[in-house]
């Protein structure tokens, strides 16, 4: 089955911004807590040697992604400063993984993944976002990193469409659970939890339609085969494995290529 290009509430504009960072706080939260990204390590170290660059610049970051115990993480292999960006920076929850992780900095004003300002150089990253871009979006998202010559590895929580839908329903009873220890701490994200339940059912939402909207391998070819000038990067799609848990990170890692040997 293709991806379908649904629409997730969260993408929308006019979507209330207390309740998007109530979704994106708790995914920021379960990627912590999982460690599943740093499964991402040996690749984001490939991107970063391709470059000869030690900064990353992290695209659609939400509530800070899995930088929070990723980047201490990654610190061990090598220097390594981060940069959080998003189209809706979520500046309070940058603030916090900044505090808790030194290795990471954010950028405050809205950044757009298809035209990244050419003040921000470095490996360009993307975590459980690359799905939100419909085609034509996501083959803009890989040209300009390609016109900017700066290396680009995406990953996906999944590498796989059918065991992430069966997963989602189960992350409703853990959100329910596990709020009360999310931080920042936020009396709105309580609000909206318990009483009125709008966090929960964004999170089953948009969780099941990002599912939906995963690019396969082949649609992953296709996208980069459509994104401008592609055929200066040498490109690898794959998968590794996530330490402890009976699931694959899937991954799209693109670098630039060797020119002819003089």
């Amino acid at each position: 089955m293709r991806r379908l290009q649904f629409i997730e509430l969260e993408d929308l504009p006019w979507f209330p911004a207390v309740i998007r960072d109530g979704g994106t706080d708790w995914l920021a939260f379960m990627f912590g807590v999982s460690g599943a990204f740093n499964a991402a390590i040996p690749t984001i170290r490939t991107a970063m040697a391709a470059a000869d660059t030690h900064v990353i610049v992290d695209l659609c970051s939400g509530a800070g992604g899995p930088w929070r115990s990723l980047g201490p993480a990654l610190a061990k292999h090598g220097p390594v400063r981060v940069v959080l960006t998003d189209l809706y920076p979520n500046v309070r929850a940058f603030t916090a993984v900044r505090a808790e992780a030194p290795e990471v900095d954010f950028h405050p004003q809205p950044v757009d993944a298809t035209s990244v300002p050419a003040s921000l150089q470095g490996v360009r990253t993307m975590f459980n976002a690359f799905h939100h871009f419909p085609f034509s979006k996501a083959a803009a998202v890989l040209g300009d990193a390609v016109a900017a010559g700066q290396p680009v590895a995406i990953f996906e929580g999944a590498s796989t469409r059918a065991l992430a839908l069966v997963a989602m329903p189960m992350q409703i009873p853990l959100l329910l659970l596990l709020t009360p220890f999310v931080r920042p701490f936020r009396w709105s994200r309580l609000l909206f939890t318990y009483l009125i339940p709008l966090i929960p059912l964004l999170v089953l939402f948009d969780g099941t339609v990002s599912f939906l909207r995963l690019y396969s391998r082949e649609e992953l070819r296709e996208v980069i085969a459509a994104a401008p000038c592609s055929e200066q990067f040498k490109w690898e799609i794959g998968s590794a494995k996530v330490p402890g848990l009976p699931v694959r990170l899937g991954y799209l890692l693109g670098v630039p290529a060797p020119g002819p040997a003089s």
